[in-house]
């Protein structure tokens, strides 16, 4: 599972191999399972735009449920290199002008509108003029808008606790 941060992806750059030294956030619990127990579980390597070589992102783990949780830097959608901004605006032009994006290859961001035509299809009937609308219901819900998978479409950022701790005391029986 890919948990969206705030990691600065050019410290990590800069770090190289002391990317040990960074301040990885922890997750509060399981997304999955909500279980508070969280295990580091080492670091995997992952390629974006911005950088020459691959960068290292921490990943956790579950003991209760098994899952594996990967962090990522929160404008970077999974399995994607590029910024979101990026296939949000290459489809937006697509929509509404027809074209693509300058200084973008055409074959990658015809890619992402296959995903998103996709994605688009599974909503309602998709056509030209319903486009630019199930577009934007796509984007308030928060969904990955340039992929092809059925199973992670959605975003799940790294949050707060599930629910709030509180103390309860309550009466001893004393007789």
């Amino acid at each position: 599972m890919i948990l969206y941060c705030d990691l600065d992806v050019k410290l990590l750059e800069e770090l190289g191999d002391g990317y040990m030294d960074y301040p990885w956030p922890r997750p509060p619990w399981c997304p999955r399972c909500k279980s508070p127990r969280l295990w580091g579980h080492g670091y995997v390597d992952r390629y974006f735009d911005e950088s020459k070589k691959a960068l290292v992102m921490r990943r956790y783990r579950c003991p209760d449920c098994g899952a594996v949780h990967t962090l990522r830097p929160r404008f970077y959608d999974r399995r994607f290199q590029v910024i979101w901004f990026t296939i949000f605006l290459s489809l937006l032009k697509k929509i509404t002008f027809g074209g693509w994006l300058a200084g973008w290859s055409r074959q990658r961001q015809q890619y992402w509108w296959r995903g998103f035509r996709k994605h688009a299809s599974r909503k309602q009937n998709f056509t030209p003029e319903t486009a630019l609308s199930i577009f934007v219901t796509l984007f308030e819900a928060e969904h990955l808008l340039g992929t092809h998978s059925l199973t992670y479409y959605e975003r799940t950022p790294l949050g707060g606790p599930p629910h709030r701790r509180f103390a309860a005391t309550f009466p001893c029986g004393v007789g």
